[in-house]
């Protein structure tokens, strides 16, 4: 009785899956995501569909972080680095909870100027995300400097071993001045076969540049070190490499944003060549037109100028309410065939665009058989470099003759410059129908020339 019922469950079965119907008639029975599906007798047969998350396959621009299905999780730990998703990466990271912000910052004392630095990093310090930020600017100007310029930043370290060893580098060649900030990012690279570390005695050295005084164009250069005694810097160097950030727009069409393999990954701001907003103040540019690059257009020219902008030229322009002394200097000039009683006269200070030197010559006495006393040359001088020459051939034939010459200044090198002047006069006359010539010096003491309308 059992067989049988066996036999007629065999049976049963038998018939039933010569019953079946087929999984599908045609290809549109086939469908399944990311997949094209092909019916082959009755039987659908899936293809994946290339390029598509979700296929089965991790294919060349997925990641475990874009793809996970296909590639799998972004998960895991290396050592004290943890595997985590940036910018669509699976990379080696510090966990956020463990990176702790530093912010320090200093006054620095510059060439009579006082520097306040302030930096920004995090601790640990991730070598291929994180970047080393600086902000420079002026907490007191020196009232005699000008052009300041923040050349070059070195960051450097000590290690294990105490060696000290550069840590980062940054040419700056960018403009300093009162009320302006310096932002600066330093990538931190050296070389290294650890994935963690620690530095020491960590300095941050500034090249800086700046004129001083008012009689020379040629700039000093000292370097101020910043040191950061109390910090100890931890610092990550992951074995996977890392993607450019998002993005790497400065908002600044001055420079060129950049980043790929030739910055390692970092964004790199360069600037555009004669490009208002590039960090240097070209040729074509000026206080007026460009000061985000030159500096604004203000502050003293000196004692007696201010500058200001004229048809977008920065000049130096007089002050209101100056009051100028009148110099007078006698000159008792006694030679030996004659005698001269003469005054020298010019305010001060001199402003070269109105005023002049006044040289009054008064032929005081004479000897017998001398004729024709004649002021030939006049010339002024600083030191051994002459600031003006004239010829008057001023003629004093008689005793009680007079006459006057005049000097016209010519621009200066700088607005207001204070300078020690000398007098050199050549003169001629005749004796006895022989004529013979002389020459003598007088000091005028120092004077004050300004050049209104000098570009600054």
């Amino acid at each position: 009785m059992k067989a049988k019922y066996f036999l007629f469950l065999l049976f049963v079965f038998i018939i039933l899956t010569s019953c079946e119907k087929p999984e599908c008639k045609e290809d549109a029975d086939c469908l399944k995501p990311h997949f094209t599906g092909a019916c082959l007798d009755g039987k659908c047969v899936y293809s994946p569909i290339a390029g598509e998350c979700g296929n089965g396959l991790c294919e060349e621009g997925e990641t475990k972080c874009t793809c996970p299905s296909d590639c799998g999780p972004c998960v895991g730990t290396s050592g004290s680095l943890q595997l985590m998703c940036i910018n669509d990466q699976c990379v080696e990271a510090i966990p956020a909870s463990s990176i702790k912000p530093q912010v320090s910052s200093s006054e620095l004392s510059a060439g009579g100027d006082k520097l306040r630095v302030t930096s920004n990093f995090n601790q640990p310090f991730n070598m291929k995300r994180d970047l080393f930020h600086v902000d420079i600017s002026l907490s007191s100007a020196y009232a005699k400097n000008s052009d300041r310029k923040i050349k070059k930043l070195v960051l450097v370290g000590q290690t294990s071993d105490r060696q000290t060893i550069p840590l980062a580098d940054l040419d700056l060649n960018r403009n300093l001045w009162p009320g302006s900030e310096i932002g600066a990012d330093l990538i931190v690279d050296f070389p290294t076969a650890e994935k963690t570390g620690k530095m020491t005695n960590l300095e941050l050295q500034i090249t800086y540049d700046y004129l001083t005084g008012t009689t020379t164009k040629i700039p000093k250069s000292i370097v101020v070190k910043n040191r950061y005694s109390r910090i100890e810097f931890d610092w990550v160097n992951p074995s996977t490499p890392y993607p450019c950030p998002e993005s790497c727009d400065d908002d600044n069409p001055g420079t060129e944003d950049v980043c790929d393999a030739s910055t390692n990954f970092f964004c790199e701001h360069r600037p555009i060549p004669g490009m208002c907003g590039n960090y240097v103040c070209d040729p074509n540019e000026n206080p007026c037109t460009c000061p985000e690059d030159c500096g604004p257009c203000e502050g003293n020219a000196g004692t007696y100028l201010t500058y200001v902008c004229a048809q977008n030229v920065c000049v130096a322009q007089l002050n209101t309410g100056i009051t100028k002394e009148p110099q007078s200097l006698f000159d008792d000039r006694k030679i030996s065939q004659f005698h001269l009683q003469n005054n020298y006269g010019y305010p001060d200070p001199f402003d070269i665009t109105v005023d002049k030197i006044a040289l009054n010559f008064d032929l005081y006495d004479k000897q017998s058989g001398v004729s024709d006393v004649t002021i030939t040359t006049a010339r002024l001088f600083e030191s051994t470099n002459e600031i003006v020459s004239a010829t008057p051939n001023l003629a004093l034939p008689d005793v009680g003759s007079t006459g006057t010459v005049e000097l016209t200044l010519p621009v200066q090198a700088f607005p207001e410059e204070s300078k020690s002047l000398t007098l050199k006069v050549w003169y001629e006359f005749k004796q006895d129908s022989e004529t013979k010539k002389g020459s003598y010096s007088k000091p005028l003491g120092k004077i004050t020339i300004l050049s209104p309308g000098l570009p600054k």
